[in-house]
């Protein structure tokens, strides 16, 4: 069955969409050679592929991205691939997933494999060919998990007692928080907890190779990435989305960079941005 409004060319269908995950985009490449070169309904195989990425990118759910989601979602629900297939057993799923079961289940044990070690595994398990290669795989990728949550949950108690324990920490509106020691591997996963702990703009920042290097993550209507532009004259590399972004900057930077953030985050963050949202 067709895909309803899913060509690559956006100026004709005048749905040009921007927010696409990296995999999203590359599933738009092929989906625009297979209509010209082959049977454009063989790249829907990909699918769940593509609501993978889209949920764990934390990328808009509408526009282009909501439509790929739902038909990636019944791919994924109902004949995924021997990967993904194979994760979906090792994470004891029984029901079928939406959005949030594939943020807290399929994506971390994927992302763990480049976290704590080499990203090579993830790739292979996603692109097994039989099932029993897929559960041998599944299996190390979930082993890298346990060991990513052992650090992420002592990094995240360690982020959360030091704004605890602070009180200019406390009362800011947002939380930049460093310390040279921590996983990089994990530190996004600790940004998205902190946010969860005090529902503000949060950026988690650790050394790499000689420069600061960390992950931001924002509330429900706070373009997190304008907030970096604004600070981008302290900044060595930023990119991201309005949700969550990667920024590095140089160690003499960094009490700038705080002052900085905290001063955008101020002048813009609204009452109503600060107030958890319940989904029902």
């Amino acid at each position: 069955m067709p895909l309803p409004c899913l060509t690559p060319n956006a100026k004709i269908a005048n749905i040009p969409f921007e927010e696409l995950s990296g995999c999203g985009l590359g599933f738009k490449l092929i989906q625009a050679f297979a209509q010209k070169f082959r049977n454009v309904e063989e790249v829907y195989e990909y699918l769940d592929l593509v609501v993978v990425s889209i949920a764990s990118d934390i990328v808009p759910i509408s526009g282009e991205n909501r439509i790929l989601a739902h038909f990636g979602l019944k791919k994924l629900n109902q004949n995924p691939r021997p990967g993904l297939k194979a994760l979906k057993e090792i994470a004891a799923i029984k029901t079928d997933l939406d959005i949030s079961g594939i943020v807290f289940t399929l994506g971390p044990r994927i992302n763990a494999a480049g976290r704590v070690a080499h990203a090579e595994g993830a790739v292979e398990l996603l692109i097994a060919s039989s099932e029993t290669e897929a559960n041998q795989l599944a299996e190390k990728i979930n082993a890298k998990n346990d060991l990513r949550r052992e650090f992420d949950l002592s990094i995240t108690e360690e982020a959360i007692a030091m704004v605890e324990s602070d009180e200019t920490l406390r009362n800011a509106k947002s939380t930049v928080l460093f310390k040279e020691t921590w996983h990089k591997g994990v530190i996004g996963i600790v940004a998205a907890r902190c946010v969860e702990k005090f529902y503000r703009p949060t950026v988690i920042l650790t050394e790499s190779n000689d420069k600061i290097t960390g992950s931001a993550r924002s509330v429900k209507d706070f373009d997190l990435y304008e907030a970096l532009y604004k600070c981008s004259d302290l900044l060595e590399k930023f990119g991201g989305h309005k949700y969550a972004a990667g920024l590095t900057l140089d160690r003499s930077k960094l009490l700038s960079f705080q002052e900085r953030f905290e001063e955008v985050v101020s002048a813009s963050l609204t009452e109503e941005m600060r107030t958890p949202i319940i989904q029902n």
